[in-house]
């Protein structure tokens, strides 16, 4: 049986979850009462969000994005993990998680309306070569009129693992050069575009072009003004004492046409760099970001 008639068979009952094969990945397709989304069973990756209240998306993904395998859609909320970024020695850029295939274990439609949505993956011998550990990885998803998506590490090992991770959230905007972002100053950044300076940010945000940072020492809920779009983006997070702030102008990355990151931000609740995680045998660790949206006072 293929994946998509198993995914069918097993969940194609649950009350506003479908499935389709677009090119060489299956999709998860939710449309609830409350809220639209898509989600790619590789890599367990959102790839876009709309509460039935917004006209538009606030979870965005590229205009003509690729359906890969072994590659991330560009866009949603591609999960980095066991590392986050660049990788000393492999020549694999946020891990390994985002391109493979996660299983399904669970898919409810709860009384409040909310679809929630259980994933997981656990080692195997393609895991081990690339990272000689044991672990168990649940993505949980509660789609509804906010967002909520946790993932939570399991060492199932002997040995604590050293991790760095990422919840890689692309937000839709009208244009990244109007937009105000608060909730991170009175604080530092590592600016990996200038040597990864450590810079002071004293103020709200606004950005006038590329942006790659990591903001450190904040756990606060970050607010994205969007004056165009009448509308304020909350992103509120649990796990991390990290976020990165990251537009590529029109530098943009494979999957992506250089005039779309005027329309997207992303803003990430990560454990990253100074914020190394330390997980100890049988220990849990959740990272999870909340997204919301209300209208501008």
């Amino acid at each position: 049986m293929s994946l998509l008639n198993e995914l069918q068979t097993r969940f194609g009952q649950v009350s506003g979850l479908n499935f389709i094969q677009q090119d060489a990945l299956v999709l998860a397709m939710i449309d609830t009462p409350l809220a639209v989304a898509r989600i790619a069973v590789q890599g367990a990756q959102l790839i876009d969000w709309r509460p039935k209240s917004e006209a538009k998306a606030v979870v965005w993904s590229a205009e003509a994005p690729t359906y890969e395998t072994g590659k991330s859609v560009r866009g949603g909320i591609p999960i980095c993990w066991p590392w986050f970024g660049n990788h000393p020695t492999l020549n694999m850029a946020h891990g390994f998680v985002r391109t493979m295939d996660w299983q399904l274990l669970g898919a409810h439609a709860q009384t409040d309306g909310i679809l929630s949505l259980h994933w997981r993956l656990t080692d195997s011998p393609a895991t081990q070569a690339i990272w000689p550990h044991s672990f168990e990885l649940d993505v949980l998803m509660h789609i509804g009129q906010e967002l909520r998506v946790q993932l939570v590490t399991h060492n199932t090992g002997g040995d604590t693992l050293g991790i760095t991770q990422g919840l890689h959230t692309y937000l839709h905007i009208s244009d990244v050069r109007s937009v105000i972002i608060r909730g991170l100053e009175g604080g530092f950044y590592l600016d990996k575009l200038k040597g990864f300076a450590r810079t002071p940010q004293d103020d709200v945000i606004t950005l006038t072009g590329a942006a790659d940072r990591i903001y450190f020492g904040t756990t606060r809920t970050v607010e994205v003004e969007d004056s165009e779009f009448n509308r304020v983006l909350v992103i509120a997070k649990e796990g991390s004492h990290s976020t990165v702030v990251w537009n590529p102008d029109e530098q943009v990355p494979s999957g992506m046409r250089p005039e779309e990151s005027r329309v997207m931000l992303c803003v990430e609740a990560v454990n990253a760099a100074d914020d190394t995680l330390s997980v100890a045998p049988g220990e849990r660790k959740i990272l999870g970001t909340t997204i919301s949206v209300r209208g501008m006072s």
